[in-house]
C-alpha cells in the first residue's frame, strides 16, 4: 500500500484535532480546548510539509490526550 502523502494526512490529522476539542468542550475543557484548536489551526494554515505534519500529530496527540484525562476524572469512582 503506498504511503500517503502530506496533503492527503494533514486533512486527516486536523479532523481528529477538532473532534478532540469537541469532546474536550463537552467535558467542559472550553480553555483548554481553544489553545489546542489555536495552535492545530496555526498548523494548519501554514506549509503543509513533513514537519507541519510531525507537528499537528503531536498536537492531535496532546488533545486527544487531555480529552482521555477529563472522561477518566469525569468518571465516578468505585471505593
Amino acid at each position: 500500500m503506498p504511503e500517503l502523502t502530506v496533503a492527503e494526512t494533514l486533512p486527516r490529522v486536523y479532523r481528529r484535532v477538532l473532534d478532540a476539542v469537541a469532546r474536550l468542550e463537552r467535558l467542559g475543557g472550553r480553555q483548554e480546548a481553544t489553545r489546542y484548536r489555536a495552535a492545530a489551526i496555526r498548523v494548519y494554515s501554514g506549509s503543509w510539509d513533513a514537519a507541519s505534519q510531525r507537528h499537528l500529530e503531536d498536537v492531535a496527540t496532546r488533545t486527544e490526550a487531555a480529552a482521555r484525562e477529563r472522561e477518566l476524572r469525569a468518571q465516578p469512582r468505585v471505593a
